[in-house]
């Protein structure tokens, strides 16, 4: 398959309620080093947060879902195997918040839930909620859940409803995210 929009998410315990301004001056910061454009939907309860517009990703601290967290969505340039193109956005989302994570202005009362996290394809017409895209897919995401956490340390549980993106919430012991990130430059 040659997908292209995967999004990425780690979970955090940040309340609903979390004060977005310092998200907001961190990427304004990083907006005018790589990135197009920078979105404030601070004020939409339960919406996309804080996000930062790239030409091949975008990347934002999301308020909605199953609970607020960092959130990557490639766009364009994966190249590879599905595994390969996997590894990719994980390699890219856990770089990015290594980056976020490192500055002063990230509130200090939030902590990622590394071993929370929600993969979904977000391209209905190239990975369909189909049986015919889980038997493609899914060994590529069971490979690259196992290098991060190791073969059958994690539970891989698909979206069950097919008229929402496929896709998976995958949970394991938490790991450092620099430690995962390790993982995936492999």
């Amino acid at each position: 398959m040659e997908f292209q929009k995967v999004s990425l998410k780690i979970l955090s315990n940040a309340p609903v309620t979390l004060n977005l301004d310092p998200f907001l001056q961190i990427f304004a910061r990083w907006r005018v080093q790589d990135w197009v454009d920078l979105a404030d939907y601070a004020h939409m309860t339960r919406g996309p947060g804080i996000v930062l517009v790239g030409q091949r990703a975008n990347f934002s601290f999301d308020m909605g879902t199953s609970a607020p967290g960092v959130l990557y969505l490639s766009k364009k340039d994966l190249e590879g195997t599905a595994e390969d193109r996997l590894l990719t956005v994980f390699r890219d989302c856990f770089a990015l918040t290594q980056r976020l994570l490192a500055e002063p202005e990230f509130p200090a009362q939030v902590q990622l839930r590394t071993g929370s996290l929600e993969l979904a394809f977000n391209d209905r017409l190239e990975t369909p909620h189909t049986e015919a895209t889980d038997r493609a897919l899914r060994p590529a995401v069971e490979a690259v859940a196992g290098q991060l956490y190791g073969a059958g340390a994690f539970r891989l549980t698909p979206e069950p409803d097919p008229s929402h993106r496929y896709g998976f919430t995958i949970e394991a012991q938490a790991r450092p995210i620099d430690f995962l990130s390790t993982l995936v430059l492999r």
